[in-house]
């Protein structure tokens, strides 16, 4: 009886991490999508709605951060998941970085500090992957 609790333990906290790697990728394609809705705003001269998509869009890869951090799975000898989303932020980041010639000057603040949070989210990832267990 008691293997069978520890089975289902098991099974529930297995889950409980799909669900959140779930989250992660799911705040990811939103990201991507946003960033591009963001680009066509600021092409179009919608500079409310492309600073609105900009937050938008690093919020969701903070959600993403945040959710795989929860997981509880350690990035140095399982790195798939983290590996995915570093490859999915830098997207996101190059596509935001595209947008740099179209944002309004007096936007230029939000943009600059959106952009550095989600470079800084980047480093992260990739550093958690990178970096060796310290003794």
């Amino acid at each position: 009886m008691k293997l069978w609790g520890l089975f289902l333990l098991a099974a529930g906290i297995v889950a409980a991490q799909g669900d959140l790697v779930r989250q992660s990728r799911q705040a990811l394609a939103r990201a991507k999508q946003t960033a591009t809705e963001a680009g066509a705003a600021c092409r179009a001269n919608e500079y409310e709605k492309c600073e609105a998509l900009l937050t938008e869009a690093q919020a969701a890869i903070q959600k993403a951060r945040d959710s795989l951090d929860k997981t509880g799975i350690n990035p140095r000898t399982n790195p798939r998941h983290y590996k995915d989303a570093e490859i999915r932020t830098r997207e996101t980041l190059k596509l935001l970085q595209a947008l740099a010639p179209f944002i309004h000057p007096e936007d230029r603040a939000h943009y600059d500090a959106v952009v550095k949070r989600i470079s800084e989210i980047n480093d992260y990832l990739l550093s958690a992957i990178m970096t060796k267990k310290r003794k």
